[in-house]
């Protein structure tokens, strides 16, 4: 039987993204007709962070009382305060263990992994993905990023990025292309996928500038891709900034935008993400925030005013990970791991 639903995996890999996606068009459930787009193999590197970096518990949880206990303050039944560990332990998704409990009928390779851009928060776990379940295609764009293992972070596993440059320089078997804006090849174009940035002309311009620059910025590379189910559609932006939504606009105009149904926050929902023309053309349902820490530039305010009212806004943090199902043309179901949430929001 054709399996003609659409699934969108939002992986809760805290300061980072992972996307798996179960394309439409399986004839056979075992093919496993499946994108993943950027990965951060976050459990895995819990042991090299500070208490602070995880999830921003202290923000959140106000009252340390336990389960089945009132607030004298608020009266309210409040949610055990748990150490940024335990978060970690049960709430984090590690991607290869999830795909592999989620996706055990496949037997095949996952079909493509697609970095938006070269940032090791969507990279960290490749080299391992590669090991355990593998990946024939690989999409990326035609950066400069270039990298010293002299000048590297100590949360991130050095071979995730040689694989990274092995892949690109042609030493392995992955079919390695770096597919631009307005490219509609079969493969894609049956997975409904739709490049919407970048251009070769701005990937070209942006290398030139990154080129003179001492800290070069490698967000805006990020692909901006469309994925189209009937009438609805889903947004992937990467870590995509102003410039990049100004261009969105200036190539494709609103029209482009408004059938996004869910719409995954830019930059981990910050505001340097955020484009409130983009956003107020698409109004989604849904905004899903992919994201560990509450930012000093989080977005979330942005965002509850440029969409409706009835504009649900999910982060992993929150409700671990959350699954966008399309079963029809015009529907789309939200699934989240964790429906009442993690932990209970302080008023604001």
């Amino acid at each position: 039987m054709l399996y003609n639903h659409l699934q969108v995996h939002f992986l809760n890999v805290d300061h980072g993204d992972c996307t798996i996606i179960r394309h439409p068009g399986d004839q056979h459930r075992d093919e496993g007709r499946i994108s993943v787009i950027d990965i951060n193999d976050w459990p895995d590197q819990k042991e090299h962070v500070e208490e602070d970096d995880i999830s921003s518990l202290e923000y959140y949880l106000q009252f340390p009382v336990k389960d089945d206990q009132q607030s004298s303050l608020t009266g309210i039944r409040q949610k055990s305060q748990i150490s940024p560990e335990e978060y970690a332990q049960e709430y984090l998704n590690d991607p290869i263990e999830y795909y592999n409990e989620n996706f055990d009928e496949v037997t095949h390779k996952i079909w493509r992994f697609i970095a938006t851009h070269p940032d090791m928060d969507h990279l960290s776990g490749l080299n391992r993905l590669d090991e355990e379940i593998g990946f024939s295609v690989f999409w990326d764009t035609d950066h400069n990023r270039e990298r010293d293992e002299d000048n590297w972070y100590e949360v991130y596993e050095w071979p995730d990025w040689e694989l990274h440059e092995d892949i690109r320089e042609g030493n392995t078997d992955h079919d390695n292309i770096q597919p631009t804006q307005g490219q509609q090849k079969k493969y894609w174009e049956h997975d409904n996928i739709e490049i919407l940035h970048p251009s070769p002309e701005f990937v070209q311009d942006l290398n030139e500038q990154n080129a003179e620059l001492e800290n070069p910025e490698y967000n805006d590379y990020s692909y901006v891709l469309k994925i189209q189910h009937g009438t609805r559609s889903i947004l992937l932006p990467g870590d995509a900034e102003e410039e990049v939504w100004d261009q969105i606009l200036e190539d494709w105009g609103t029209e482009a935008l408004e059938d996004v149904h869910v719409l995954k926050a830019a930059h981990h929902g910050r505001k340097d993400g955020f484009h409130r023309e983009a956003v107020e053309a698409m109004d989604p349902a849904y905004v899903i925030v992919s994201v560990g820490k509450k930012d000093e530039q989080d977005a979330y305010d942005n965002y509850r005013s440029a969409c409706s009212d009835d504009t649900e806004i999910l982060s992993t943090r929150q409700y671990g990970r959350i699954k966008a199902i399309c079963t029809r043309p015009n529907s789309v179901i939200v699934d989240k791991a964790e429906p009442d949430g993690i932990f209970d929001l302080p008023d604001s």
